[in-house]
């Protein structure tokens, strides 16, 4: 069985970086706003504060830290992992996967750039 590693299409960064998530068909959802794990010119890992299913399609704001503006995209979940955070009934979180679906051609741009400054 192949680790997910060899399977990723794109390099990944593993980086400590706001972003903002909300279910994409939900009106009056309130944003979220959480913390990545790591991010690619894919997809992005954050931690979710809700279980979200795969394929649920979600809107994201990720706040770069040397960009005025944050990069905006809407992702599919392509998978869930639960955790837990001290006490299990009030700690559960979420290590969730999503892939890129809709981003500007400048907003990848940016990600990769900021890819390539901060890696090894």
């Amino acid at each position: 069985m192949q680790d997910r590693e060899e399977k990723r299409k794109f390099a990944r960064l593993n980086i400590l970086i706001d972003v903002s998530y909300k279910k994409h068909d939900v009106a009056q959802q309130p944003e979220k706003l959480t913390l990545t794990r790591n991010i690619s010119k894919g997809g992005i890992c954050f931690v979710g504060y809700e279980e979200l299913k795969e394929l649920d399609v979600i809107d994201l704001e990720i706040f770069l830290p040397e960009e005025k503006t944050p990069i905006i995209a809407t992702g599919k979940v392509v998978w869930v992992k639960e955790f837990t955070i001290g006490e299990p009934s009030l700690g559960k979180r979420f290590d969730v996967g999503a892939e890129f679906i809709d981003i500007s051609q400048k907003d990848l741009e940016k990600v990769d750039k900021y890819m390539f400054r901060h890696s090894g």
